[in-house]
């Protein structure tokens, strides 16, 4: 099993365990003719509908990782949620970038 296909079991299990509802999983929406865009999780929990990125092994992640995290969010009207590894990073400019779109991170 794929490191990434392991840490996304462990995101839906920790998400479960904390009261979301799975709605769907490496879910692929079209937004037009040409573009698509894939969802790692797509997750609900209350009234709010979540798009789910999981992040696993040794990378840093940049301000346009958070960015695209941020738009694929916002095409089908959901909050992110940035879900990763410990060995993953950020940039201060990531980290930034978060706070501004107000995505939430979470380490598994």
């Amino acid at each position: 099993m794929r490191r990434g296909k392991k840490k996304e079991g462990m995101a839906v299990n920790y998400l479960k365990n904390k009261g979301y509802e799975i709605l769907g999983r490496n879910v692929i929406k079209r937004l037009n003719q040409h573009k698509k865009a894939e969802y790692d999780i797509i997750a609900k929990r209350g009234r709010y509908c979540y798009a789910v990125e999981v992040k696993s092994g040794k990378q840093v992640l940049t301000s346009s990782d958070i960015e695209k995290l941020h738009k694929k969010a916002n095409k089908i009207k959901a909050k992110g949620l940035l879900i990763t590894g410990r060995y993953v990073k950020l940039t201060d400019k990531a980290k930034k970038e978060l706070k501004k779109r107000k995505i939430r991170w979470i380490i598994i």
